[in-house]
């Protein structure tokens, strides 16, 4: 789950004279938002929530881009808001997006798969310069499938033992039986504002990695939201299918930045006569080249985006199933607060008392913000828009799960439970206030 930290403006629902109509020219509802330094909007029909305006300091040509990328990327995700909420969370359908990447993907790995057998025939036939056969495994090497590493994911991390854990490792069991999804093979905990479930590696270990930050913040139903919800990706086998189609997301891109045209013209690098020319004309071929490869893998990643919101709203209804409607919800409003509540994990609280601490300064941001909350939603719709993004906005994601079936919660935890979590969790709390402390010089 990547979690987008956009400021959060202070709302403001006084009329402001010449900067807001009276009324929805849509619906004729006079509920009109207002945040400043943004066009208005209806709260009811969402009437001009797609409008917006881009950072003042980027030139027209790249305000007109981002403009019309996140109206694209509301329409998209208004459908698939829409969509979701009438379609069974059962079972997971191949759309043509995936069955587009998977195709290209297939064909795109019979190259390294070409370019290995050929290497080894040549090497085999003899009579053959070396450096072909080793341009070939060159080749062959640099277009493999990547399968993540356990180390990689778990660097810099702490890794969890059901030995050491055994109350947060049982909440995961019960979780995982809960949405039926198989349980991680390995539960990692790392610093950041965050939590990601993946599978890696040749024996496709499953990893959940679970943010400190965030588990201080959370509440006991919200957390068992969150796990329901990165579990949910097992349960699907979303990781399976990005394999399946990483090649088409990933070799445009790395082609396009291997013939890509240092900086630096002919007359820079000292060049002139032929070799200026031919230097030149390699310039303006490969530039062009590597143009259209972008703008082919910004066309395979905004497939991609596509799936990658449908599996995110597939992994919410998980969430609501385990923790309830009322957990999932409550969760991703936490989500919606996170640009005012993650600096609130500081470097400022007591030795052994920071995870209280911290608690308490959530807690009471949040209900300053209770009041707010509904336009804050919607405010997430429009500045998280767009067609590359790989979550929907935490105001879709709450759209969605409204309207779904209400769900009582399968997995309580009691208080006891909670309290014994945190006892397991409190050495890493107090590790990670080390930590900010020291990089802060405290």
């Amino acid at each position: 789950m990547m979690i987008t930290l956009s400021p959060v403006p202070a709302i403001d629902d006084r009329p402001q004279a010449g900067t807001r109509p009276d009324s929805c020219p849509e619906c004729a509802s006079a509920d009109l938002a207002q945040v400043a330094g943004q066009p208005p909007w209806c709260g009811r029909c969402e009437w001009n929530l797609d409008a917006t305006i881009p950072s003042h300091g980027d030139g027209r040509f790249v305000r007109s881009i981002v403009r019309l990328d996140r109206r694209a990327g509301f329409r998209a995700d208004r459908r698939l808001a829409r969509s979701s909420v009438t379609e069974s969370a059962t079972r997971s359908r191949p759309t043509p997006a995936f069955l587009v990447l998977s195709l290209i993907s297939v064909a795109l790995v019979l190259l390294p798969v070409g370019a290995l057998g050929a290497a080894v025939w040549l090497l085999v036939r003899g009579g053959t310069p070396l450096i072909l056969p080793l341009l070939l495994l060159g080749v062959a090497y640099a277009l493999r499938p990547r399968l993540g590493s356990v180390r990689r994911i778990t660097r810099g991390a702490y890794r969890l033992t059901r030995q050491r854990q055994p109350a947060l490792h049982r909440l995961v069991a019960r979780i995982a039986d809960s949405v039926g999804a198989p349980v991680p093979d390995i539960i990692v905990l790392d610093r950041d504002w965050n939590a990601a479930a993946a599978v890696v590696g040749l024996r496709r270990t499953r990893v959940l990695v679970l943010g400190i930050p965030l588990l201080v913040a959370l509440r006991p139903q919200e957390l068992v939201a969150l796990i329901g919800h990165e579990l949910g990706h097992f349960r699907w086998a979303d990781s399976r299918w990005r394999l399946l189609t990483q090649p088409a997301r990933t070799f445009f891109g790395a082609l396009s930045t291997v013939i890509r045209p240092a900086r630096g013209d002919a007359h820079d690098r000292g060049l002139e006569g032929l070799a200026a020319l031919s230097y030149t004309i390699w310039r303006l071929v490969a530039g062009a080249l590597s143009w259209l490869l972008s703008v082919v893998h910004l066309a395979m990643n905004t497939l991609d985006a596509w799936e990658g919101r449908r599996a995110e709203v597939r992994a919410d209804s998980m969430a609501a199933r385990a923790a309830g409607t009322t957990g999932a919800l409550s969760m991703i409003d936490l989500l919606a607060l996170s640009p005012v509540l993650a600096p609130l994990i500081a470097p400022n609280g007591t030795p052994g008392a920071a995870m209280d601490m911290w608690r308490r300064d959530v807690a009471a941001t949040r209900e300053d913000h209770a009041q707010q909350l509904p336009l804050l939603r919607q405010l997430t719709i429009r500045q998280q828009a767009s067609l590359l993004a790989s979550h929907p906005a935490p105001g879709r994601r709450h759209q969605v799960v409204a309207g779904m079936a209400y769900q009582d919660a399968v997995v309580v935890v009691t208080d006891g439970e909670a309290a014994t979590v945190d006892a397991e969790l409190q050495p890493y709390v107090e590790a990670l206030r080390k930590q900010l402390a020291e990089a802060y010089e405290l």
